[in-house]
């Protein structure tokens, strides 16, 4: 789909939020193999389809689909027309059911990978996924404040508004320029220390000077350092800095 079905529906209460957008997927899809994908325009319409309904008007003469392969929990079509059963029992059409991933005795799941990421379980988040949780966005003009602590930092604008982000905090983490995988430290969050208001993303990249102003990047998060923390002056800050510098090194290394 290419919303998803809570966004149309208008069931995004509780700050619900994705864990890949659109593009994120499509790439994903074509690393594993997937030559042709077909985006289906998610409307009031489709939610209105049972799943026999839907095989018929989409899968069936679109996609001439013969197997379906669903998740161990999952169904689709309309909750309150559900005929999903009898989808299963036609005969030209074969269903594969997948058998549940457990990770730490847990049933993995978007809404288990969202709580370790909210709880800033980064770690259990990346092993669920499969991977590296990651965010995009464009490196913009911040106060440049890190400049003279000697502690450059890219400020990044995340590209989608919808994106689920880890709990506030400061992360080793590695940034993608230009495909180019980078070692850094990232604080999401408040900025206490220099008075900066509302959350930003910003992002040290180890041993790197090279200008990065209107770059799109990609930061994937590894490993949660600390909380974040005001300090009583720079030079506080920018000593706490160099442990956390020391300390994403030694976990990026090893």
């Amino acid at each position: 789909f290419d919303r998803h079905p809570r966004i149309v529906l208008g069931h995004t209460d509780g700050g619900f939020r994705l864990l890949s957008s659109n593009d994120e997927r499509l790439e994903t899809m074509k690393r594993y193999g997937a030559e042709n994908v077909v985006v289906v325009r998610f409307t009031p319409e489709v939610a209105r389809l049972s799943a026999c309904e839907f095989y018929e008007t989409c899968l069936k003469p679109k996609l001439n689909v013969k197997t379906l392969l669903v998740g161990y929990d999952n169904m689709f079509g309309n909750k309150q027309r559900n005929d999903f059963d009898r989808l299963l029992a036609l005969p030209d059409v074969e269903c594969v059911r997948t058998e549940a991933l457990i990770e730490g005795n847990v049933e993995i799941s978007s809404t288990q990978i969202r709580n370790r990421l909210a709880d800033g379980d980064i770690v259990t988040a990346n092993a669920m996924l499969g991977y590296g949780y990651s965010v995009e966005g464009e490196v913009v003009h911040g106060q440049a404040i890190g400049r003279t602590i000697d502690f450059p930092t890219a400020n990044i604008e995340i590209g989608d508004s919808m994106k689920a982000m880890p709990k506030e905090g400061v992360y080793a983490v590695r940034v993608f320029v230009k495909d180019s995988p980078l070692m850094g430290i990232a604080n999401w969050g408040a900025r206490p220390t220099v008075g900066g208001s509302g959350r930003r993303l910003e992002v040290n990249i180890l041993d790197y000077n090279d200008e990065l102003y209107g770059q799109k990047v990609r930061v994937e998060f590894e490993y949660r350092l600390r909380d974040i923390v005001e300090f009583n002056s720079l030079e506080e800050l920018s000593c706490q800095l160099r442990t956390d510098k020391e300390c994403a090194s030694k976990l990026l290394n090893t």
